[in-house]
């Protein structure tokens, strides 16, 4: 699926100096992995050189491969990201994120502090609800300053689909903030339109133009550029695509643990047993604020607390027992294209199920893997569900998304005068 983004030519030459510094990066760690690699041989440590191959290589892994990626023309504005369907917390509810992993960093946060990054891995949530004639209403969260989403959702409007939703808005990053969001494709034409009478209504005025000219280049420093901005495209994969392309059941998993988390509510509110109420905020804790790949070691300890304690019952434990299973599953697919893309990348792209994704560069197509990874390194309220944050992230998303309000009409003045 397409999808357009707006970006600047600042944040293009953002991701130029990042890609430098990706590619000294690169240099530094085949250096010192020969290095290393020369210091186990002359030691004759052959357990010490396949410990060393499985984990240092593995963790270096994405400087070795953004190599190759960044010999590519594209690669400044090669885009990738992609759509997880998340069951609703309400009825008739259905919510979607929207994780975008951008240019040189697909999503991985490398670049020095002097250098800023247009969005690492963060995302838009968006909500829909039932609307007339079948149709639904979507309403979306940007992500405010530092990953956190905004507090106030936007008011897309009523579509057949969230595909059709999404084609009436371009995505837009800004640098150095983490920040993703969603902009109506009328406006930016408004806007120009605008812009250009308020510039013909000004002209006939020496002074005015002079105050135009001024506020002008105070844009241009605030991060507009004068050089023409272009819509790009880029591609975003589909839920469906996960479970026909790749194999991996996002959606069981995510079904489970929201049907999971209504019995632990309603038991809750019953239970007058400190000891079972205690079970219940870790297991809630363990859910929704665990990095999905820590989740199942976290509820293997837990089941057998419960299981010891016989303060839940089988159906509770049968639950747990199988969101367990459901993250390990995804785990080894994930850890196995991970594995088959680094090592064996030929193979890795001759497989069917990536073959499908015809739209994407060979690239792209290897970096699906480590993008799903640095995911599951995420807590699931990350993904879609803000409400099940602790009370710190609640606090920190409150302060940070008052401010946005300001920070997101200045952000939309600087696209306006840019344009």
């Amino acid at each position: 699926m397409k999808v357009k983004v707006y970006m600047s030519r600042k944040d293009e030459i953002y991701e130029k100096k990042s890609l430098e510094y990706v590619s000294k990066k690169f240099s530094k760690s085949v250096e010192s992995i020969l290095e290393k690699m020369e210091s186990l041989a002359k030691s004759r440590d052959i357990k010490g050189i396949f410990q060393y191959f499985s984990k240092e290589i593995d963790r270096k892994a994405y400087y070795l491969l953004s190599q190759e990626w960044m010999k590519q023309e594209e690669a400044l504005v090669e885009k990738i990201g992609f759509i997880f369907k998340l069951p609703g917390l309400k009825k008739d509810e259905e919510r979607y994120t929207i994780y975008v992993l951008m240019a040189y960093s697909k999503g991985f946060v490398i670049a020095p502090s002097s250098v800023h990054h247009p969005g690492d891995l963060e995302r838009i949530i968006i909500l829909s609800y039932p609307s007339q004639k079948g149709k639904r209403a979507y309403y979306s969260f940007n992500t405010a300053a530092h990953g956190y989403p905004a507090l106030f959702k936007d008011y897309l409007g009523v579509y057949d689909s969230l595909e059709k939703a999404l084609e009436n808005y371009s995505f837009y990053f800004k640098p150095g903030d983490h920040a993703v969001g969603l902009i109506r494709n009328k406006e930016l034409k408004a806007y120009n339109e605008l812009k250009r009478n308020i510039y013909s209504f000004l002209s006939k005025s020496k002074i005015l133009t002079n105050l135009y000219q001024t506020a002008k280049e105070f844009f241009k420093k605030a991060g507009a550029e004068e050089e023409t901005r272009e819509l790009y495209m880029f591609y975003l994969i589909k839920p469906q695509e996960f479970k026909d392309n790749l194999d991996i059941d996002f959606e069981g998993y995510l079904e489970r643990v929201v049907y999971l988390d209504s019995i632990l509510t309603k038991l809750k509110r019953k239970s007058k047993d400190s000891k079972q109420k205690s079970l219940i905020s870790k297991l809630e804790k363990i859910l929704w604020r665990t990095p999905i790949e820590k989740v199942p070691d976290e509820i293997k300890s837990l089941y057998k607390k419960c299981e010891s304690t016989k303060l839940f019952d089988s159906e509770m434990l049968q639950k747990m027992r199988e969101i367990q299973l459901y993250v390990n599953e995804i785990l080894k697919k994930v850890s196995d294209l991970r594995r088959d893309s680094f090592y064996d990348p030929e193979e890795y792209l001759q497989r069917k199920g990536i073959q499908k994704f015809s739209e994407l560069s060979l690239s792209c197509k290897l970096e699906i893997p480590l993008g799903l990874e640095m995911l599951l390194r995420k807590p699931l309220y990350d993904w879609g569900y803000p409400e099940k944050s602790s009370p710190i992230s609640k606090a920190g998303r409150a302060f940070f998304s008052v401010a946005d309000v300001f920070y997101r009409a200045f952000q939309k003045i600087t696209i306006i005068m840019s344009k």
